[in-house]
């Protein structure tokens, strides 16, 4: 009997131990399914169908390369419209997982009043490799004073200017070799103006030739490119000024450098739009066209793109000025669910790798945020963009666009009233009245 029993248990033993064989063997010829992370992402990103198209793939090469992650998209042309898709959310208590506001600064500010912005600093500082892929300017721009960061972009705003080499030649505005020199001084800026414009006209009394414009300009460019350029090139009290917002606008180095709009003016015509202005300058009608790099992508097959090129904005000093400027990017919602925080800010990191940093700026003509990615392979494989962005990062000063250092509201009245306060100094009280109520 007991030689019976054990027998069995011996039986038993063999058929528990190849159960548990078939069971590995089974579990190992199947993979489970990876827990996936949904995310609702709201953009705008891209003003033209190429670079929209571009950032698409970008977007769903991240879904990719993380398959427990799925980007719920509800994208839209225009950056305005999805950015206040989003805000409108939040009046409601909601707010997607990621917005791209594209420098739509004003939602930031909302999702941080309603508690709903995630702090990025934590996660930033907690991981060396993301902190350096994080450029300087933007933790200096939009660190809180309580220590919050809640906004990082994928691009930079590089801002100089765009002049036809061709026609600053023709015009005599030329070094000893007889290269296009771009003026180093404000005064030089004037000359060379006052070059052009003569030039210009005098190009309809010759066979097959047609007038050119020096520039054509409308309020966006003046009030967003031109002005704190003007104002920061003054000295020490103009770029303290431009610096920062000021406790009054009423000084004297405020005043002059409105008034010296005057001359920039008598110089220009006016532009209805934007798109306008750059279409004169590409199609060879105007000189000197005023906005940043990502400009280049514009420039592509047009009558004047042999002969566009960038410079940088002059001083009183001959220093050089651009603008390198870190405008709002991604806002990540705080949300209970840690996987999601963690989803995101795994796309967040995603967005600023060399990688993806090289594609942007390669494919949508976007500077870097990024400051590790290789200036010079994009100069080898992109040179307008690539030229363009080593000149404003050598610059002697850089600043930041008026609406990071100041507010919109500053920037729509100082573009709705700059044209008549240069020119009439009751208007020019008038319009430094109204910059200082809303202070």
């Amino acid at each position: 009997m007991g030689e019976r029993k054990g027998i069995y248990q011996g039986m038993l033993c063999k058929i528990l131990l190849l159960s548990a064989a078939a069971a590995v063997l089974v579990g190992c010829g199947r993979q489970e399914e990876p827990e996936v992370t949904e995310l609702t992402f709201i953009h705008g990103w891209g003003g033209t169908v190429k670079t929209h198209s571009t950032m698409q793939e970008i977007y769903r090469a991240f879904d990719e390369e993380n398959p427990d992650i799925v980007l719920n998209y509800q994208p839209s042309s225009d950056s305005y419209i999805a950015v206040e898709q989003a805000n409108n959310m939040l009046a409601i208590d909601k707010m997607p997982d990621i917005v791209s506001t594209n420098g739509q600064s004003y939602y930031v500010q909302n999702a941080v009043k309603r508690g709903m912005a995630l702090d990025l600093l934590p996660y930033i500082e907690a991981d060396e490799a993301f902190i350096r892929s994080i450029h300087p300017s933007v933790l200096e721009t939009w660190t809180e004073e309580n220590g919050g960061l809640y906004t990082v972009p994928d691009a930079l705003e590089v801002m100089g200017y765009w002049y036809n080499a061709g026609y600053f030649r023709e015009a005599g505005i030329v070094d000893e070799k007889g290269n296009a020199r771009p003026p180093q001084t404000w005064e030089e800026f004037r000359e060379a103006f006052a070059k052009l414009d003569a030039w210009g006209k005098d190009r309809v009394n010759e066979p097959g030739e047609g007038r050119v414009d020096t520039c054509a300009l409308e309020n966006v460019q003046v009030a967003e490119n031109l002005f704190l350029a003007v104002l920061a090139g003054k000295g020490p009290e103009g770029l303290q000024m431009a610096g920062a917002l000021p406790d009054t606008f009423d000084t004297p180095v405020f005043r002059d450098a409105v008034r010296e709009f005057s001359w920039i003016f008598s110089h220009s015509v006016s532009a209805e739009s934007l798109d306008d202005a750059r279409e004169y300058f590409r199609e060879g009608r105007t000189a000197v066209y005023f906005n940043g790099i990502w400009e280049c992508e514009e420039f592509k097959g047009c009558a004047a793109e042999a002969d566009i090129a960038y410079a940088n904005y002059p001083t009183e000093s001959g220093e050089s000025l651009s603008y390198i400027s870190p405008s709002s990017g991604y806002v990540l919602f705080d949300s209970y669910d840690e996987k999601k925080k963690e989803a995101s800010i795994r796309f967040l990191k995603y967005m600023l790798s060399e990688e993806v940093q090289l594609k942007l700026a390669l494919e949508t003509g976007q500077a870097p945020s990024n400051p590790n990615v290789d200036l010079a392979v994009i100069r080898e494989e992109y040179p307008l963009l690539g030229n363009a962005l080593e000149q404003a990062h050598a610059a002697d000063i850089q600043i930041k666009t008026i609406t990071s250092v100041w507010n919109s509201g500053v920037m729509e009245t100082i573009g709705a009233d700059i044209r008549r306060a240069c020119m009439e100094e009751e208007a020019l009280d008038s319009l430094i009245s109204a910059l200082d109520k809303g202070l």
